[in-house]
């Protein structure tokens, strides 16, 4: 009788234990539900290669990050230490191991695709924050915060907000707009802007195109400052601070607002460009054809 007892008690306590799972319990046939890794770490990439509808996520965690028109792309909360990186998207099925991420601080790493597999180029740097630039959709505007594209953005009381060749008020972007954003990450995954352009123009015939090239300088010519000038203001900049080029036989003229970098990130100036450098333009090009160039970079973005 005992016996019988039992086994109706351990029948009753099978099938409470099975009610329990059914409900959304877990049971030791399901094992316990492992929670995926989170940090204070910040890492930002470049990705040299086909990156169109690529997404890079960090395993075992929920991150994930679109990589935009330039190749770059972003990640904050991710774990301190060594990280794996999936690549994934228009065929590609890539890892990559990347070492160092400190929580707090920003890890810059650029990664080479090649014949579906990845690699880092170069060492990772880590800093408390880093330059940085990217592309996406303002998706809201609150004062002079901004998210675009899920990341958060500062605009500093220094920031300038440009559409077209017009310098326009931060208020006057619109939710929906594309735009560029150049500035500072911080170690908290928030970008301290310095420069917004809109890639989105206002509708009409007069509409300028943004422009990202890359090519050879043909030709330099020193802007048109007259020597008038030169005397009457000794803090005008030399004739060869804001040069007109030709490369790959476009046009370019620059100006006090374009921005001169190296491919490192360092900043330089106009006169530091030669005839047979490489160099990316990046720009608005008007209805006649010439390119207003807001980035020149030696060698590259």
């Amino acid at each position: 009788m005992r016996r019988k007892h039992l086994a109706c008690l351990f029948l009753a306590g099978l099938a409470a234990a099975l009610t329990t799972a059914g409900c959304g319990g877990s049971s030791a046939a399901t094992g316990p539900t492992e929670a995926l890794a989170t940090g204070a770490a910040v890492l930002q990439g470049t990705v040299v290669g086909p990156s169109s509808g690529l997404q890079v996520g960090v395993v075992g965690t929920a991150l994930v990050a679109a990589v935009d028109d330039d190749g770059q792309f972003a990640l904050d909360r991710v774990p301190a230490g060594t990280v794996t990186l999936k690549l994934e998207g228009a065929g590609i099925d890539a890892r990559v191991s990347v070492p160092g991420l400190q929580d707090g601080q920003v890890t810059s790493i650029k990664v080479q695709l090649a014949g579906g597999t990845a690699q880092l180029a170069g060492t990772p740097t880590c800093a408390p924050t880093a330059e940085t630039f990217f592309s996406g959709m303002l998706e809201s505007i609150a004062g002079s915060r901004l998210v675009v594209s899920g990341r958060p953005v500062e605009a500093s009381p220094s920031v300038k907000v440009w559409r077209g060749d017009r310098r326009i008020p931060l208020d006057s972007l619109q939710v929906g707009d594309k735009v560029k954003v150049w500035g500072t990450l911080r170690g908290d995954g928030v970008v301290v802007a310095d420069d917004i352009q809109a890639l989105t123009t206002e509708p009409g015939p007069a509409a300028w195109k943004w422009v990202v090239f890359s090519g050879v300088i043909e030709s330099l010519k020193a802007s048109a400052l007259s020597s008038l000038d030169l005397h009457a203001n000794p803090n005008t900049p030399s004739p060869s601070a804001y040069p007109t080029l030709i490369v790959n036989g476009v046009k370019v003229t620059t100006s006090a607002d374009t921005k001169f970098r190296r491919s490192d990130g360092s900043t330089c100036s106009g006169s530091d460009f030669q005839v047979g450098q490489s160099v990316t333009v990046e720009g608005w090009k008007r209805t006649d054809g010439i390119v207003s160039a807001e980035r020149l970079t030696i060698g590259g973005k």
